[in-house]
């Protein structure tokens, strides 16, 4: 069976991709209209700054710029002073800073560039001709407030975190009522009460849940009339069957007819049919579990199997003791089924009852050598009443409930069957415990 996505990941993934579409054009419509402009203008102001700082020191008498200089640096954060040689350019990734170049090359006299750079103190360095004179500022990174660039990460990683937060939220919302829905319907699948779905929330789940609870009500009672109607049918036809089968047997104390012995095996096969049926009706019921010895169960119905057909039954188990909490009559059941229907059906040669015990899974296999059975039948053979052998003829096939019960037995516990092709001819039958 393919993989599909999960409800959960659709959802989640739909909108999440919504919402960062709408983030990342909010975030560009944010960063090119205001964080950009804001940008800009701090650039063009502190290239003013500069540009007006050097005509009054140009215009400033010598003695008086000492003075303008300490200002400069106490309320402006700028180190004024005339330069002696040429600044290196190497202003590196800082967007802000080529702002400033070009402010201030738009404001100098053409032909007149600045010079930007950068030292390992953190601080920038502007040099720009005023007068003749080179004139060199100093100012430290942190002056420079507006980041474009960090502004750009925050919006957009403040973006991804709301919108995975959000997907997650409304995915969420979404599946969590389907998931327990799914479970509830598995849990009446394998014949439990389902407990009652809360009928709140929003109106389409609140009725989905509604509807489910009565359709559970519903049939859970259907499956307890089918109990209590199986069990009357069982008294109601067994009794006179037993009466019969009294009769006919004072009959034969007196007369020997072929039709007495006839109507005997006749009453014999529908009591075995009347209890295969109430068995598979059983089946829908689940046992408490137990503490149980997996190989012991086995060698108990190889044993009892071994009157029948001596020396044919063979266990194979891994080397570790398999001893579990599991439900033992279900699965005594189950492997009776699965040897009965080997004995019946497998030819005369060994037939291997297996297991294996793989982490927490438990592997239980009944491999027989018979005619096998072809793939397009290996699902129909779970059907009730469906045999390969359509006679119908008793002496070759049974009632056709074996398997049929094998399975129900299986998904009422949680566990698999699955029935394969033996490789060299034959047919191994699989119960997955998980």
């Amino acid at each position: 069976m393919i993989a599909l996505p999960s409800l959960f990941r659709r959802t989640a993934l739909t909108v999440a991709a919504g919402l960062l579409v709408f983030q990342i054009a909010s975030g560009a419509a944010m960063f090119v209209n205001l964080v950009l402009p804001l940008a800009h203008r701090s650039a063009d102001d502190l290239a003013d700054l500069l540009i007006l700082s050097a005509h009054i020191w140009d215009e400033l008498p010598p003695e008086k710029r000492s003075a303008f200089q300490v200002e400069l640096r106490e309320k402006y954060g700028l180190n004024l002073q005339e330069s002696g040689t040429t600044l290196s350019e190497e202003i590196g990734l800082y967007p802000y800073i080529r702002f400033l170049h070009a402010a201030l090359a738009a404001r100098l006299a053409p032909g007149q560039l600045p010079r930007l750079s950068e030292d390992a103190h953190e601080h920038f360095q502007v040099e720009f001709s005023q007068g003749g004179r080179q004139l060199y500022f100093e100012f430290s990174k942190a002056r420079v407030t507006p980041s474009p660039s960090w502004a750009l990460v925050w919006i957009a990683l403040s973006g991804i975190l709301a919108t995975l937060g959000l997907a997650w939220l409304l995915a969420r919302r979404v599946s969590a009522p389907v998931a327990r829905l799914a479970e509830a319907a598995r849990r009446i699948g394998t014949g439990r009460q389902a407990p009652l779905l809360p009928e709140q929330g929003d109106a389409e789940f609140a009725d989905l849940a509604h509807v489910f609870n009565e359709t559970s009500r519903q049939l859970q009672a259907q499956r307890e009339n089918q109990t209590t109607l199986l069990a009357g049918v069982s008294h109601d036809l067994r009794s006179p069957l037993a009466r019969m089968k009294m009769a006919l047997g004072m009959l034969a104390e007196e007369y020997s007819s072929p039709l007495l012995l006839r109507m005997d095996r006749d009453i014999a096969e529908m009591n075995e049919l009347i209890g295969a049926q109430l068995a598979l009706a059983r089946a829908q019921e689940a046992e408490k579990a137990k503490k149980t010895d997996i190989d012991a169960l086995l060698q108990d119905l190889i044993k009892a199997a071994e009157a029948q057909a001596p020396g044919r039954l063979q266990l194979r188990a891994d080397s570790r003791r398999c001893v579990v909490a599991i439900a033992p009559m279900a699965l005594r059941r189950c492997i009776g089924n699965l040897l009965d229907n080997a004995l019946r059906y497998g030819g005369e040669r060994e037939i291997q009852v297996v297991r294996r015990r793989i982490k927490n899974m438990i592997f239980i296999g009944v491999l027989d050598r018979g005619p096998g059975i072809p793939a397009h039948l290996m699902e129909a053979v779970f059907r009730p009443f469906y045999r390969i052998e359509s006679s119908r003829n008793r002496s070759t096939g049974g009632s056709g409930l074996g398997l049929a019960i094998t399975r129900q037995l299986a998904e009422t516990h949680g566990w698999q069957v699955a029935l394969k092709s033996r490789i060299g001819g034959g047919t191994c039958i699989w119960l997955l415990i998980s």
